[in-house]
C-alpha cells in the first residue's frame, strides 16, 4: 500500500507541475479502468486540484506504455506525435496535456489527455446498444466519414513519419509488420517445441502478395478501427483512441479491417457491424475521393486476421508452456481465425470476391 501511495504522490506532483501549473496542490482521488480488456493500460484518473483557495475535481486519462504483451515495448511518444498532428485535422482525438518517459514518476512512461465523456462499445456486444439498434446506419456513416477525414491528413507536413515508420515501399512495410507479430510467436513456440508452420507460411504469403504502393500514395492508417476504439456522443464520434497499430499505409488497409470476418462476427453482411458493403463503398468513395479497390481490401482483411490469429495463438502457446503435459501444435493451429484467414487467402489467389 505504501508503494501505491508514493506512486500516486509522485504522479500528483507531476500533474501539478505539468498540467495544473497554477495549483498549490494536486491529489489523486480515484483511478478506474474502462470496461473491456483492450484498454487495460488506460486509467481514468480523478484529481482534486487546489488553486486560489478553491478545490475542484478534474478527470484526466492516463495511458501507460505496456512492458509485456504484443504491443510491448510501446513508445509513448507515438501517441504524443499523433495527437499533436491530428489536433486540428478534423479527426477527433483526445487533447494531449502532458507526457513523460521517466519511469520514476509512475512506474512506466505515460501520457495525459483530456477526459472525453462518451460511450464505447465492444464490437462483440454492440448489438445490445440502443443507439445501434435504432440508428446503426447513421453510426456506420459516421465511422466512414471519420476514416475519410483521417486519410485526408497531409502527413508529409507533420512529424507523423517519425513514429509511423519504417520508411519505404509497401512490401518492406508489410515485412516489418509481419515480423513484429510473427517473430515473438515463433520464438515462444520454438522454446516449447511447438512448430508453427501455418502462421509462418501465412506471413510469407502476406509479404509475397503485398500490393504495390509508393510511399507518396500512403495515408495514415489507424490499424484497429472498430467500435471499441471509438468514443460516441449519440451518433457522433467524439474521439478515436488506441493508436498503437497506427502506421503509414494503403488507403484500403482500414477498409480491410472493417471488412474482415472478425469485424463482422455473426452478422457477416454488416461490415464492421455497421454497414453493408455497397453502402460502405458508396459513402467511402464520396468522402475520401477515391475508389474502393476490393482486391486490396481482401488482402488487408487477410493481414488483419493474421495479426489477430498470431496474437491469440501466441497466448495459447505461452499458456500451454505454463502447464505440465504435452502440448501439440495440432491443438493450437487449426482455430477459427486460421480457418477464416485461409479461406480469404484462397479466394484472393483464385481472384474471387470473398469478404
Amino acid at each position: 500500500m505504501t508503494g501505491k501511495v508514493e506512486a500516486n504522490d509522485r504522479l500528483a506532483e507531476f500533474l501539478r507541475s505539468e498540467v495544473f501549473g497554477g495549483a498549490s496542490e494536486v491529489r489523486v482521488v480515484e483511478m478506474t479502468r474502462p470496461p473491456g480488456g483492450a484498454s487495460w493500460e488506460t486509467l481514468i484518473t480523478t484529481v482534486a486540484v487546489r488553486a486560489d483557495g478553491d478545490e475542484k475535481l478534474h478527470r484526466l486519462v492516463l495511458k501507460r506504455a505496456p512492458d509485456t504483451g504484443p504491443l510491448a515495448p510501446y513508445d509513448v511518444t507515438k501517441d504524443v506525435v499523433i495527437f499533436r498532428a491530428l489536433a486540428d485535422s478534423g479527426v477527433p482525438v483526445p487533447r494531449l496535456l502532458a507526457y513523460t518517459t521517466d519511469r520514476s514518476v509512475f512506474e512506466r512512461p505515460f501520457s495525459v489527455t483530456t477526459f472525453i465523456d462518451g460511450e464505447s462499445h465492444d464490437i462483440t456486444k454492440v448489438e445490445q446498444w440502443p443507439v445501434w439498434q435504432s440508428q446503426r446506419e447513421e453510426l456506420g456513416r459516421q465511422i466512414v466519414d471519420v476514416l475519410a477525414a483521417l486519410q485526408c491528413v497531409p502527413w508529409q507536413r507533420t512529424e507523423l513519419p517519425s513514429v509511423l515508420g519504417p520508411r519505404g515501399d509497401q512490401r518492406s512495410r508489410v515485412a516489418a509488420i509481419v515480423g513484429k507479430y510473427l517473430t515473438p510467436l515463433l520464438n515462444s513456440a520454438a522454446e516449447r517445441g511447438l512448430a508453427q508452420p501455418l502462421w509462418r507460411d501465412m506471413g510469407a504469403w502476406l509479404v509475397e502478395n503485398a500490393p504495390e504502393l509508393d510511399e507518396d500514395d500512403m495515408v495514415v492508417v489507424h490499424g484497429d478501427y472498430r467500435f471499441g476504439n471509438l468514443l460516441w456522443q449519440g451518433t457522433r464520434i467524439a474521439a478515436v483512441v488506441d493508436w498503437e497499430r497506427a502506421m503509414l499505409g494503403d488507403p484500403m488497409a482500414d477498409v480491410g479491417f472493417i471488412c474482415m470476418p472478425l469485424s463482422r462476427r455473426v452478422q457477416p453482411e454488416l461490415m464492421g457491424k455497421a454497414l453493408r458493403l455497397d453502402a460502405l463503398t458508396d459513402r467511402y468513395e464520396k468522402g475520401a475521393g477515391r475508389a474502393v479497390d476490393i482486391r486490396r481490401v481482401q488482402y488487408w482483411s487477410v493481414l488483419w486476421q493474421f495479426i489477430e490469429g498470431v496474437n491469440s495463438t501466441r497466448g495459447l502457446v505461452e499458456g500451454f508452456g505454463a502447464h505440465r503435459g504435452v502440448a501439440s501444435s495440432s491443438v493450437i493451429a487449426p482455430n477459427l481465425v486460421a480457418r477464416q484467414t485461409i479461406r480469404l487467402m484462397e479466394a484472393y489467389d483464385d481472384g474471387r470476391l470473398d469478404l
